[in-house]
């Protein structure tokens, strides 16, 4: 089911490393569909703004598929509130997190862009804002612990 023009329900919730949880987090996931629908659209804000396309690599999770990736116990996936993503169409990691960086008015609904390196993997964990008042805030962590604010 699609939630916005290049995003659908499916991949804001299916899980390839645990498949397995996959059914039971999209039964979850309905309760939120209007969440769902809000990071979408933050999602397309962030595909407009790097103008390319953009993996998601995980969305909502229902607590058990969150503690499975190892996740925080306080994880925003669980409310449905953020993606984790990485570019398509040879943009790094690093550089889509500066091109945010340097757009931020472009995107109204973003609240927290994170540049996550662990385990020797880089993705960006995205989270939505529930009112138009919140702060935008880019942090990076190399641990999931420990974060350093950069804007």
């Amino acid at each position: 089911m699609k939630l916005t023009k290049h995003f659908t329900f499916e991949e804001l919730t299916d899980s390839a490393s645990y498949p397995h949880l996959v059914p039971k987090n999209r039964e979850l996931a309905k309760q939120f569909d209007k969440r769902l629908r809000y990071v979408a659209g933050t999602l397309e804000e962030i595909r407009a703004v790097l103008g390319c396309r953009v993996h998601v690599s995980s969305g909502y999770r229902y607590a058990e598929l969150n503690k499975a990736v190892g996740g925080s116990v306080n994880s925003k996936h669980m409310l449905a509130l953020c993606a984790d993503i990485v570019p398509l169409d040879g943009i790094t990691v690093e550089e889509a997190f500066k091109l945010l960086i340097a757009n931020k008015d472009k995107l109204p609904s973003l609240r927290k862009c994170i540049i996550e390196g662990i385990k020797g993997k880089v993705w960006l964990h995205i989270q939505t804002k529930l009112e138009a008042k919140e702060p935008t805030d880019f942090l990076t962590t190399n641990d999931g612990i420990n974060f350093e604010k950069v804007a």
